[in-house]
């Protein structure tokens, strides 16, 4: 700690360091308050815009997947190339890409140009993922991954204000589409305040660069790692973006409530993350881990068994407090174990392949079962968590130290 706060102030006295620290400390989750809120918001719009545009669900499954491309293409990339590198013009270049894109997002019903805004938004954020959890997870020095918690919990709040306020334009009929410009002016806002403050001097690690990054690829606990992430992130990426349409559909909800699903789950998500932040005090992610993926399959289940809209938010709530901590904690443990810019990036990777594949994947089911067939779908994807974390267990009751 005591280097990175010489970094972060180049070399200066003790206190002036500390402010650096706490400044950066306070953008990030500010930062990926923002990224909730840009990440959530087109799935509480989605119901309108397949009605005023008319699109097909295959063709909404495909502008979401340019969002997902773009993120998959640009983890990857920038987790192999941004340590060493000063991540803060990138940081800022990503918020501002991302300011650009969202605020000509739905200006015109074809899908094409849609799909070129969905992709670029999706570099951003992939930019935006890695270079903010890699430097939390150099800030967070206590083994406790409380930083990381509460960074994400951060982003559900974000996620919970986009839907809502989404909800807000939605009853107002036409004026929906203003608030894809509202949230490019709050993403250059943060970008503006990115470049007031000090981000960490660049360190190279046992994987820097391109060769010693895909090394990883090797390693039996990095490959666990990345499919259960993949499980995770087509879940809840599925769920955020169809749970609305299916309250609309099969439960029979107004549009105005349905957009209030997603937020009902993201509030789920951010009591859990504030939960994990304040009472878990071990260092063993992987049981944590373990019982979460537990809490979203069987929560999952228990939501497609509701017939009434009412009860359902309930549910939804459940299934948000399982999927809380899945993603922060798969983050902490890559850092944890390689401490590399290079894992971050590369199990963001593997969420981004989840992210495209299984919502894709859900269009496609959908329109050709029904949507309660593609929510059986993604109600049993954590399954594939519980598997790989039931593995990583194992490895590390055999292989303790590698764990350390």
């Amino acid at each position: 700690m005591r280097a990175l706060r010489s970094d972060l102030n180049g070399g200066t006295d003790e206190p002036a360091s500390r402010g650096s620290i706490g400044r950066l400390s306070a953008l990030l989750p500010a930062g990926f308050m923002v990224y909730g809120v840009l990440l959530t918001v087109f799935g509480a719009a989605l119901p309108r815009i397949i009605t005023e545009f008319r699109w097909t669900y295959s063709e909404a499954g495909l502008v979401l997947s340019g969002a997902f491309v773009g993120f998959l293409l640009s983890t990857f990339a920038s987790g192999l190339l941004v340590e060493g590198t000063r991540t803060k013009p990138l940081y800022v270049a990503a918020l501002g890409v991302a300011a650009a894109a969202i605020s000509l997002f739905a200006r015109w019903p074809s899908p094409l140009p849609n799909l070129v805004l969905s992709f670029l938004i999706g570099c951003a954020e992939g930019v935006i993922d890695v270079v903010t959890n890699y430097e939390t997870i150099r800030l967070d020095t206590g083994g406790r991954s409380t930083r990381m918690n509460l960074l994400h919990a951060s982003f559900s709040a974000g996620a919970i204000a986009g839907p809502l306020a989404m909800g807000g334009f939605l009853a107002t009929g036409a004026a929906w589409q203003l608030a894809f410009p509202a949230i490019g002016a709050i993403l250059l806002v943060a970008a503006c305040c990115a470049m007031a403050v000090g981000f960490p001097f660049p360190e190279k690690g046992l994987h820097h660069g391109a060769r010693g990054g895909l090394r990883l690829l090797r390693e039996p606990a990095m490959i666990l790692l990345c499919l259960a992430m993949l499980f995770y992130v087509g879940s809840e990426v599925g769920v955020t973006n169809w749970v609305s349409e299916y309250f609309v559909r099969t439960l029979g909800a107004p549009l105005p409530m349905a957009a209030s699903a997603v937020s009902a789950l993201w509030v789920g998500i951010l009591a859990g993350r504030l939960i994990l932040s304040v009472a878990w005090r071990g260092r063993r992610q992987e049981t944590a881990l373990l019982l979460l993926s537990v809490l979203s399959l069987g929560s999952l289940l228990a939501f497609l068994a509701v017939r009434r809209y009412g009860p359902a938010f309930a549910v939804v709530f459940a299934v948000g407090v399982g999927y809380s901590g899945i993603y922060p904690l798969i983050i902490a443990l890559a850092g944890r174990i390689f401490r590399s810019s290079a894992s971050v990036g590369i199990v963001g990777t593997a969420s981004g392949i989840g992210s495209f594949a299984f919502p894709f994947l859900m269009a496609g089911m959908a329109e050709r079962l029904g949507l309660r067939a593609g929510f059986l779908m993604l109600a049993l994807l954590p399954l594939g968590v519980i598997a790989a974390t039931a593995v990583l267990l194992h490895r590390r009751s055999r292989r303790p130290a590698f764990f350390l």
